[in-house]
């Protein structure tokens, strides 16, 4: 089969197997950064979690706009009223439950200073501005602790949501191209310049920050997507990603990058981003790559459709699951790990059957159909 029967085959896929399975991989790796097997300290960048968030971003921003190109070519243009309606059918109803249950939570149990910052930092959760306003600090305790931070990561995505639709509905292809690597070549190139600001102290390092809050692996999926829609991006592609053993071999470069000694510097995140959009394109290009007997398991896979829910409700397993630990004497961290895991997957799959089911329905009335990804 030649790269232009490939391509066929590709354009007519309507659900790509394996990413289920990558989305797994992303929530367990989120869960092993917050409830560690072992120490971060034992080996280079243990702290997986980066990789995992990241890993969420490039899938993110290939299926969506993987949707919109499909979407714009099939019907003659894109309905922004039906992708925003589907998109908060999937989004809000679960964030906005899950927000509720913290703060109640978070007023019964939490009478210190993680909770007082709670209530303080409650507007940016509410309006998904997590990345910009919320700083993991050491609070009046004395503590790195910061209820419900990981909100950012859904803040990022949710910023992409509302600005790259209308772009690409109103916008020639060649300018919204142009646009996105704006986008990125400034984002790099503060950070490259300036590090990462993880906690401002001046109204300029806030405005640094919020410039340097657009996810580069986001924007390495949107271009992914573009590059495999078109044909002759999808032949460059085939010649360099195209064989069997391609998703293996950008899976051990992944490996060996998370491994990397030095820490987690702006130079190592646009490795791994870039990494990552090469394992994610060696695993679309072809059905039949390399790791897709592991990447096709129904268990992973089942994992994946659920992972929204796990990854809202993580935190709560851990937490869950240290407190019984406590209370029953057991000092085990890979112990921990297991049943946090174990506990978000559970607790997510009820989510899902009981609460996020019955509203999912609805998105068929917006236009919603199975086609790439969920």
């Amino acid at each position: 089969m030649n790269s232009t029967d490939r391509y066929n085959q590709f354009r007519s896929i309507g659900y790509f197997g394996s990413l289920d399975a990558l989305r797994c991989l992303a929530i367990v790796a989120v869960i092993w950064q917050h409830s560690p097997a072992i120490p971060h300290d034992a080996m280079p960048l243990t702290d997986a979690g980066a990789s995992g968030v990241a890993l969420f971003f490039v899938l993110s921003g290939f299926l969506i706009t993987t949707l919109l190109l499909r979407e714009d070519e099939g019907t003659g243009g894109i309905s922004l009223r039906n992708f925003y309606m589907r998109r908060t059918l999937r989004i809000f109803p679960l964030y906005y439950a899950v927000l509720g249950l913290y703060a109640l939570l978070v007023a019964l149990l939490e009478h210190n200073a993680a909770g007082r910052l709670f209530f303080q930092n409650l507007p940016y959760y509410l309006t998904y501005t997590t990345n910009w306003f919320v700083d993991l600090k050491l609070n009046e305790d004395g503590q790195r602790r910061v209820i419900f931070v990981f909100a950012w990561s859904l803040a990022t995505e949710e910023q992409f949501y509302l600005f790259w639709p209308p772009i690409m509905k109103f916008c020639r292809r060649a300018v919204a191209i142009s646009i996105l690597l704006a986008v990125v070549f400034v984002d790099l190139a503060l950070t490259f310049a300036f590090g990462i600001v993880d906690v401002p102290e001046t109204t300029v390092q806030r405005l640094l920050r919020i410039a340097q809050s657009p996810s580069t692996e986001i924007c390495f999926g949107v271009l992914l997507a573009i590059a495999l829609h078109a044909k002759a991006g999808f032949a460059a592609a085939w010649r360099v990603l195209g064989k069997q053993w391609s998703a293996p071999a950008t899976l051990v470069l992944l490996a060996a990058i998370a491994m990397w000694p030095g820490g987690a510097t702006p130079g190592w995140y646009l490795a791994q981003a870039m990494a990552l959009t090469a394992f994610l394109a060696a695993c679309v290009i072809r059905e039949d790559h390399g790791v897709a007997a592991f990447l096709t398991t129904p268990f992973l896979a089942r994992v994946g459709v659920v992972s929204y829910g796990m990854y809202l409700l993580h935190m709560l397993s851990v937490n869950s699951v240290k407190v019984i630990f406590a209370r029953i004497g057991v000092e085990s961290a890979p112990a921990l790990f297991v049943l946090a895991v174990l506990a978000a997957y559970f607790s997510a799959e009820m989510s899902y059957r009981l609460f996020e089911s019955p509203i999912l329905r609805l998105k068929k009335r917006f236009g919603s159909r199975q086609t790439v990804g969920r």
